[in-house]
């Protein structure tokens, strides 16, 4: 039996550290498993993050980061918040806020769903037998690392009592004035997202059966370049 036939066989706990460890053969594996393993592996994908995000969100500062949260990205939009409406959220947190702000957006449901399309129409250019199930498998079992971001984040969102994301490459490489467009870029791309987007790549070439090469650079160049666009409607908002 191959090395991918064996992964397809040993079910998730496998893929989920192949994922880690072993990718290509990991992402070859998944597509030959079916919709049952891409179920299991999303619920299980989407059970970790929410899992995460409620035990930090039941703690008294995790609900101040909530709410430090939704004000930052207001004010960074150029708005201003009151002092009622501060108070209001203390009160009821905008739970909301923690799901859709950072790289916690691109474990969304819809996101994966979107990425998982845009991904079937590339493949299709080179390899018109590609499945959308096929692509959409790609698109989850690349979620992996996105939701070990969140477990390896998530402890230390409470000790800084922050939702900022620690593996942002603002955070990481802190070599610009905070609130110019270089920084702006760099917040916006998360070193765990750059991987999920070689991740993705390397999910195309499995699928077309092309070298990863190919695809490396058009997805990873399009993850940092929805990074740029946010960060300049940012900064055309007003954000300081």
């Amino acid at each position: 039996m191959s090395p991918t036939s064996n992964l397809a066989a040993s079910g998730l706990p496998a893929r989920l550290t192949g994922m880690l460890l072993r990718p290509r053969a990991t992402l070859q594996a998944a597509i030959a498993a079916g919709a049952g393993a891409v179920a299991v592996t999303w619920l299980t994908i989407l059970a970790v993050w929410l899992a995460s995000g409620a035990w930090l969100l039941t703690q008294p500062v995790g609900r101040q980061a909530v709410v430090d949260e939704q004000v930052r990205v207001i004010e960074a939009l150029g708005g201003r918040v009151d002092d009622a409406s501060y108070r209001a959220w203390q009160a009821s947190p905008p739970w909301r806020t923690y799901f859709t702000s950072g790289g916690r957006a691109l474990l969304l449901p819809i996101t994966t769903v979107l990425v998982a399309a845009g991904l079937f129409l590339f493949a299709r250019r080179h390899a018109p037998g590609v499945r959308y199930l096929a692509a959409l498998s790609v698109a989850v079992h690349a979620s992996v690392v996105l939701a070990a971001q969140q477990v390896v984040a998530t402890p230390v969102h409470a000790l800084r009592e922050s939702l900022t994301s620690p593996f942002n490459l603002a955070a990481l490489l802190p070599f610009f004035d905070e609130g110019s467009l270089p920084a702006r870029v760099l917040g916006t791309v998360e070193l765990f997202g750059l991987w999920w987007a070689v991740l993705l790549a390397l999910g195309a070439a499995a699928l077309t059966g092309r070298r990863a090469r190919t695809y490396v650079g058009p997805v990873v160049g399009g993850y940092v370049g929805v990074a740029a666009v946010v960060a300049g409607i940012v900064v055309l908002m007003g954000g300081s």
